[in-house]
């Protein structure tokens, strides 16, 4: 199949491209920014390309069977620029959309967000099926369940298949802005690793080559949304109690600095029985990041 990437260029959309090509499949990267590449460079394509330019769009999903739609802010710039975000994940959203309505794409596969969840208390336990209400939500979450809401009434009023993935909080090697990778860096440099507050805040860290296994898992499922979202969930204290455990790190708590509050918890109970998705443990893969980026730096030396 042709598959285009929006966002191909980013932390899971390099991974995912690459694990597209593996398999043989003619990927097309959409982004603003050239991707790395390492191998099978021959399957992959690249067109500089931003979603919020509607012709654009339109012209280079021409013959594309599917679009992952990857493109968007991280939780951090979201804050700094929520305009720029509301653009990008509507506005932009609306546009890739669009295009693929008509192109008669066969199926956009859309990553949301863990995020949608927020707001709920963090006792609850959460699933694809809960009622969500925007209005309680930060912008990052707001502005992505706006995209599914999009999504969906493509689908009602033309027919437009979709896959809606509500990834969880992301980590590993490379451009990655996840606490863990942070933890992982500042102990190799051999900083001590600093906790905000009492390191209570509960999250579930799912490592970035389960999530685009599960995107691989769901490009065969129409019209479902699923949660891949890694099912342990970990406090920040945990998750720097095991690098020291592992790896000796110092661990520091800062209780002048306060802690984000947790989420509810996000049950995965849907992809693990529906997809068979079989993520990794925390500490499988904090041991693999942590392999990764020592070889990084390691090769960087050299």
């Amino acid at each position: 199949m042709k598959i285009a990437v929006t966002g191909g260029s980013g932390f899971i959309g390099t991974r995912l491209v690459k694990r597209l090509a593996d398999l043989g499949h003619k990927v097309l990267v959409l982004d603003i920014v050239v991707p790395e590449l390492n191998g099978n460079e021959q399957n992959i394509e690249f067109e500089k390309a931003d979603i919020m330019n509607l012709e654009k769009m339109i012209s280079t999903l021409q013959n594309v069977d599917v679009v992952f739609h990857m493109a968007g802010m991280v939780l951090n710039a979201v804050r700094k620029n929520p305009y720029k975000a509301i653009m990008l994940h509507v506005n932009g959203t609306a546009n890739v959309v669009e295009s693929c309505r008509l192109n008669t794409v066969k199926n956009i596969i859309y990553a949301s967000t863990f995020y949608v969840y927020d707001g709920i208390a963090e006792n609850e336990i959460v699933n694809e099926e809960t009622q969500l209400n925007i209005f309680y939500m930060e912008s990052f979450g707001a502005t992505k369940l706006m995209g599914e809401a999009i999504i969906k009434d493509f689908h009602t009023k033309y027919g437009l298949n979709y896959t809606i993935l509500r990834l969880g909080s992301a980590y590993g090697s490379g451009k990655c802005t996840n606490v863990i990778k942070t933890f992982i860096e500042s102990g190799l440099k051999r900083e001590p690793i600093e906790v905000w507050g009492q390191g209570k805040r509960r999250n579930q860290y799912t490592y970035v080559d389960d999530i685009v296994e599960g995107c691989m898992l769901a490009m065969g499922k129409l019209n479902e949304t699923y949660n891949i979202i890694s099912p342990e969930e970990t406090t920040t204290g945990e998750l720097a109690e095991l690098l020291k455990e592992k790896c000796g790190f110092e661990v520091v708590y800062n209780p002048i600095q306060k802690e984000g509050a947790s989420m509810p918890y996000m049950s995965s109970r849907k992809a693990i029985k529906e997809l068979g998705w079989r993520p990794a443990t925390l500490e499988e893969g904090v041991e693999k990041t942590l392999n990764k980026i020592k070889r990084d730096l390691e090769e960087h030396k050299l």
